[in-house]
């Protein structure tokens, strides 16, 4: 039982409440041709729905101090699984009511593995090797948008889309009992007293943006790159379905490659970030690559399948690789004890830029007529925050060596 409370079974558990929690937040995306058939809604009404699960997932991260405080990251983590499994009930059961309601539990629930995690793993991470835990967890993200697009398209076409939402369900609770064992060590230091209102407005969450510098700066770069990232991991299989006409089994297979090329990617740029001791520049060089890539799909369309699924890659190999780094720098720059509120609150940033990247694409689709066509107008998203990841950078080196 003591290797329970070791840093290997934190990253394996953490990574894996974070698959999960992916898997949740991508069963109605990646089911969508037969679930808003069902439900009698268009297809790019999905990105409305992904808005209102990460508008309820940036408030839990920005009020999550309260509740790490009080009842410690491993029962927040089973709180969160808990809770996306009773969100697929509802979205099974409760028609377009439903939908609405289990979106929100779902992003309430995601909006606490992060800060659940980050208090976890900064605690037994070695400062050296910080990107590269935090990319390996963070590999939960693709691992789980792989899942889904691998699994949920053929079990959906064998049990229809609800029988494929119940299996997630099933698979939620599962984790959530097994969750249990982390209890003795990551919740020890818990504090039932703490209120959780209280303490999520008391210099917490988003109100540790202000008390660090470059903090702030993180968060604008993971609020401009998030959006961009769930917006293409919603629609990808919408795109290539309705816009470069492939198969539907066939488009959640190239989704699910392209999610799986950036989990690899994580590890990629943590070990980057690791070696040259700059994460900032690594984030940088993510956000440039990542709008060359969207700026290539309005001409992809005529592609042949093999190039296209090139394309797709290389996105998710910059689009999907950035989160560890962001997570590992907000652990960095968090003042001593503080990492998880930190983490909360450049989340907080993060998740509303993901509110506004799929709302903003579903607009721009509406008007253009086109999924690639957005995504192009699209990439001055990412290059902003390229732009405010390297200034950063460049201000804290000026920094360092003024101060030498």
């Amino acid at each position: 039982m003591r290797a329970a409370g070791g840093l290997a079974a934190a990253l394996v558990a953490t990574t894996g409440a974070q698959g999960l929690a992916t898997l949740a937040v991508f069963v109605l995306p990646v089911l969508a041709p037969a679930a808003t058939r069902d439900l009698g809604i268009a297809p790019h009404w999905i990105g409305y729905q992904v808005a209102l699960v990460y508008s309820a997932a940036s408030v839990a991260s920005a009020l999550s101090v309260g509740a790490l405080r009080r009842y410690g990251p491993a029962r927040c983590t089973q709180i969160a699984l808990g809770a996306a499994a009773c969100a697929c009930l509802a979205m099974v059961l409760g028609g377009v009511a439903g939908v609405v309601f289990g979106s929100a539990l779902i992003g309430f629930g995601y909006g606490l593995t992060n800060p659940a995690a980050s208090q976890v793993l900064t605690r037994l991470a070695p400062p050296p090797r910080r990107n590269m835990v935090f990319a390996v967890k963070q590999m939960g993200v693709p691992i789980g948008a792989a899942l889904a697009g691998f699994v949920l398209p053929a079990v959906g076409l064998a049990l229809g889309w609800r029988g494929a939402a119940l299996g997630v369900a099933a698979a939620l609770l599962a984790a959530t009992a097994a969750l249990g064992v982390f209890r003795p060590y990551w919740d020890a230091e818990r504090d039932p007293r703490v209120p959780l209102l209280r303490a999520a407005t008391s210099g917490g969450g988003v109100a540790a943006l202000r008390e660090r510098p470059g903090l702030a700066a993180l968060a604008a770069v993971g609020g401009l790159y998030s959006s961009i990232q769930l917006a293409f991991g919603a629609y990808a299989v919408t795109m290539l379905v309705e816009e470069f006409a492939w198969g539907p089994v066939a488009a959640g297979a190239a989704a699910a490659a392209t999610q799986l090329v950036g989990a690899l990617a994580r590890l990629a740029w943590g070990a980057a970030a690791d070696h040259w001791r700059s994460g900032l520049a690594v984030l940088a060089a993510i956000g440039l690559g990542t709008a060359l890539g969207m700026l290539a799909l309005p001409p992809a369309v005529v592609w042949p399948e093999a190039a296209v699924i090139v394309l797709f890659c290389a996105l998710g190999f910059c689009a999907a690789g950035w989160n560890g780094v962001l997570m590992a720098e907000a652990a960095r720059l968090a003042a001593p004890g503080r990492a998880g509120e930190a983490a909360g609150g450049v989340l907080a940033v993060a998740f509303a830029g993901v509110v506004a990247g799929p709302s903003l694409l579903a607009l721009v689709v509406g008007l253009l007529g086109s999924y690639a066509l957005a995504f192009a107008v699209l990439a001055v998203l990412p290059l902003a925050g390229a732009l405010v990841a390297w200034r950063t950078h460049r201000r804290e080196v000026a920094g360092a060596t003024a101060g030498r």
